[in-house]
């Protein structure tokens, strides 16, 4: 048994380790003001990786905490509010953040809130986190193999007929890629069809970036200028 004299002192040391350092950087420092926007993008940046854990929950819970007051101050008007998470994995395979997620958008339905999750990777999932994606309501599947499908059949079940339609979703790099809804009134195949600016702007891999980088070589342009000439090129091939 933990002797009560220590408690204590093991408080202090753990509020210390937030009062120094990168975490004292985050959180030991007085803010500002959360301003009224329609939309707000937060990065959670260097907390998301491994080791940042029980910062990425105190910020999390925060973040959360603050989306919740907004969303009962503004429960009776007409418009709903969108909590979207990129990278959701990392978020649902916190225990501590799984089980506050869950309670908090339970609730979240009776006051027009809802909370989406964008995920590549439904592993290791904690027992909490299971209860959250048996909760989902709306499930939006990109072209994914047979194992992604078998995954997503351990959180909810799936008939022949809807592993047959998650099966037949194809993609076309850099002109469209399809995918499936699934809820309760809705099993339906779409196409998602990006404008060539959009995929211009979110290239990641890297012989992607080495095309980008050459452009701006020899144009001597900003990376911008080089993302329009990438998004002209894009909008040619689609039309030849």
């Amino acid at each position: 048994m933990m002797d009560v004299h220590f408690l204590p002192i093991e408080m202090g040391d753990g509020m210390a380790l937030f009062c120094s350092g990168l975490a004292g950087h985050f959180f030991n420092r007085p803010g500002t003001h959360w301003p009224e926007s329609d939309v707000t993008i937060l990065e959670m940046g260097i907390l998301a990786r491994e080791g940042y854990e029980d910062q990425l929950t105190v910020a999390y819970i925060s973040m959360m905490s603050h989306i919740n007051d907004l969303v009962e101050r503004h429960q009776h008007d007409a418009r709903p509010t969108l909590v979207v998470t990129d990278e959701g994995h990392i978020i649902t395979t916190n225990p501590l953040l799984a089980r506050y997620v869950v309670k908090i958008t339970k609730m979240w339905r009776k006051l027009g809130a809802w909370f989406w999750i964008a995920t590549q990777n439904l592993e290791d999932f904690p027992d909490a986190s299971r209860k959250m994606l048996n909760m989902m309501e709306w499930w939006l599947c990109l072209v994914m193999p047979k194992e992604e499908v078998e995954q997503i059949a351990c959180f909810k079940e799936l008939t022949d007929v809807q592993r047959s339609l998650l099966l037949s979703a194809r993609k076309e790099p850099g002109k469209y890629v399809e995918g499936v809804v699934l809820s309760d009134n809705l099993e339906a195949l779409f196409r998602n069809v990006p404008p060539p600016l959009s995929l211009a702007l979110a290239i990641t891999e890297k012989h992607e970036k080495a095309e980008r980088a050459a452009i701006m070589r020899e144009r001597n342009c900003s990376e911008i200028e080089a993302v329009y000439a990438i998004a002209e090129n894009i909008s040619n091939c689609n039309r030849a």
